[in-house]
């Protein structure tokens, strides 16, 4: 009988112990992300995209910022106001709002982001963007496959 409740309570310990060790290698999904649609001049939507390509991109990842991914749209939804021959979509990663709102203002202040996109939407001539939106996202439930720069 001794055995017994000795097996029984060791059996119990290694359960705890195993759910214990099971909740502390869940991953907690961490980051702030911003996803970012863009209506570009009539015809211009390619041009704004080669201008993340070949410069806004590594402008935001010189200050820590992820670009997690840039979108062009395969079908227009009038309801939700995107026009395949005009949208622009991008995903940027942060660890959180706070690094967001630092990191994201020092890169609006760099001075090549100043020269290639400041300077260029305030030009009708050279102005892409039409209109923009934000929509500030975080991650619901344990995994993620973004990682973001810390």
């Amino acid at each position: 009988m001794l055995k017994w409740k000795a097996l029984a309570a060791l059996g119990f310990v290694f359960g705890v112990v195993g759910i214990t060790w099971g909740y502390a290698q869940q991953k907690k999904a961490i980051g702030f992300y911003e996803l970012r649609i863009y209506s570009a001049q009539p015809g211009k939507r390619d041009a704004l995209a080669a201008r993340f390509a070949s410069r806004t991109a590594a402008v935001y990842a010189r200050h820590g910022i992820t670009n997690v991914g840039y979108w062009i749209p395969r079908q227009s939804d009038a309801e939700l106001g995107i026009s395949a021959e005009n949208t622009f979509i991008y995903m940027r990663g942060y660890p959180s709002k706070e690094e967001r709102d630092k990191r994201l203002t020092a890169a609006h202040d760099d001075q090549e982001f100043l020269d290639v996109v400041t300077k260029a939407e305030k030009n009708p001539q050279t102005k892409l963007v039409l209109k923009a939106h934000n929509i500030d996202l975080v991650p619901h439930g344990a995994f993620s496959a973004i990682t973001i720069t810390k």
